[in-house]
């Protein structure tokens, strides 16, 4: 018996870690959209593809903000 189409789920690599969200195969994840350097460290803001926050210190996440999509 073949799945459903709704049954088909997106490989873990094709989705969003925070709000595991999936995407169109051609869309880019994350779009960096500032940069600084702080006396922690240097700073990244990016945005998924999905609409997601995340901030970066030193390439560690330390806050995900998911987009409230309905």
């Amino acid at each position: 018996m073949r799945p459903l189409p709704s049954a088909i789920v997106a490989p873990l690599q094709d989705r969003c870690p925070v709000c595991h969200e999936s995407t169109e195969g051609a869309a880019r994840w994350w779009t960096l959209q500032s940069r600084h350097r702080t006396s922690e460290g240097e700073v990244e803001y990016c945005m998924g593809g999905c609409g997601c926050l995340v901030v970066l210190v030193n390439g560690e996440m330390v806050k995900a903000l998911t987009a409230h999509r309905r």
